[in-house]
C-alpha cells in the first residue's frame, strides 16, 4: 500500500518537473517531443501500477458495511473514469503535437478547432476524471479500514507524499495569475466540495483516520491543493493596484 502511494506521488512530481523542462520539449522523436511520449505512455502506466497496488491492498482487508455502496459499482465507475482520463490525455497529446505544425492564426478554422481540443476540453476531461478516480478510491476504503493502527512515522510519510503530489497537481491544474483565469473556479470548487464531503463522512461515521491511510493521502492532497491555490491568489492580490484589487474581489464574489 505504501509503495503504491509513494509511486503515485513520485510519478506526479516527475511528470510536472519533466513537463516544465524545455530540453524534453525540444528533443523530438518521430517529430513528437520526448516529453509527450512520456506523458502518453510512461507516466500513465506507472500511475496505473501504483493504483492497482493500492486497490489490492484495500480489498485484502475485512469489509465493514459503513457506506451503502456496492464494490462492483464503485470499481466499475472508477475504471470508467480512468479510461476517460486516458482519452482526455490522448486528445491533449494529439492537439499539443498538432499545434507545433499548424500555423497560428485566429482566422484559421483548423487552428481554432485544434486549440479547443488542446486547451480546456482535454484538460477538463483529464482533471475531472482524475478527481473522480481518487474520490471513488477514498469511498472504497471507508468500507475497508485497516486492521492495525498506522504508526506516526508511516502517517508522516503518507502526508509528506500527499503534500508533494498536491503541490505538483496545483502547478499543473491552475493558472496562477488570477482567480478567474483558465479553469480555476470550477476545479477549485470541485476540490473544495470533495474535501468537505469526505470530512462530513468521517465525522458522521466517527471514523478514526489512522485506520485509513488512503483517505489520509487523498484528503491531504485535496487540502494541499486548496491551501496552495488560496496562498497563490493572496500573493496575486497583494501585488495588484487598488483599482485592480476591487476588480479581483468582485470576480471572486461573482463566482
Amino acid at each position: 500500500m505504501l509503495t503504491g502511494i509513494l509511486l503515485i506521488s513520485l510519478v506526479i512530481f516527475i511528470a510536472v518537473v519533466s513537463y516544465k523542462r524545455p530540453r524534453l520539449e525540444q528533443r523530438v522523436i518521430k517529430k513528437i517531443p520526448v516529453i509527450d511520449w512520456f506523458i502518453i505512455f510512461v507516466f500513465p502506466i506507472i500511475f496505473y501500477f501504483g493504483l492497482v497496488m493500492i486497490i489490492r491492498s484495500i480489498m485484502q482487508r475485512p469489509r465493514l458495511n459503513i457506506l451503502d455502496f456496492d464494490d462492483i459499482q464503485l470499481l466499475s465507475s472508477g475504471a470508467l473514469f480512468l479510461i476517460y482520463a486516458f482519452v482526455g490525455l490522448s486528445v491533449h497529446f494529439v492537439g499539443k503535437v498538432l499545434s507545433r505544425y499548424i500555423k497560428k492564426s485566429i482566422q484559421s478554422r483548423i487552428y481554432y478547432i485544434n486549440e479547443i481540443f488542446h486547451g480546456k476540453l482535454s484538460h477538463f476531461i483529464v482533471f475531472v476524471c482524475c478527481y473522480m478516480v481518487i474520490f471513488i478510491l477514498a469511498l472504497l476504503e471507508i468500507n475497508y479500514p485497516s486492521t492495525y493502527k498506522m504508526s506516526l512515522f508511516s502517517a508522516l510519510v503518507v502526508m509528506a507524499a500527499a503534500i508533494v503530489a498536491g503541490f505538483s497537481s496545483t502547478k499543473t491544474i491552475y493558472y496562477t495569475n488570477a482567480w478567474f483565469g483558465g479553469y480555476n473556479k470550477p476545479l477549485f470548487s470541485i476540490t473544495f466540495v470533495m474535501l468537505i464531503v469526505l470530512a462530513g463522512i468521517y465525522r458522521a461515521n466517527s471514523l478514526k483516520l489512522y485506520y485509513y491511510p488512503i483517505n489520509i493521502f487523498i484528503s491531504t492532497i485535496l487540502f494541499t491543493i486548496v491551501c496552495v491555490f488560496l496562498a497563490r491568489q493572496f500573493l496575486v492580490y497583494t501585488r495588484l493596484s487598488k483599482r485592480r484589487r476591487l476588480k479581483f474581489i468582485s470576480r471572486i464574489l461573482s463566482a
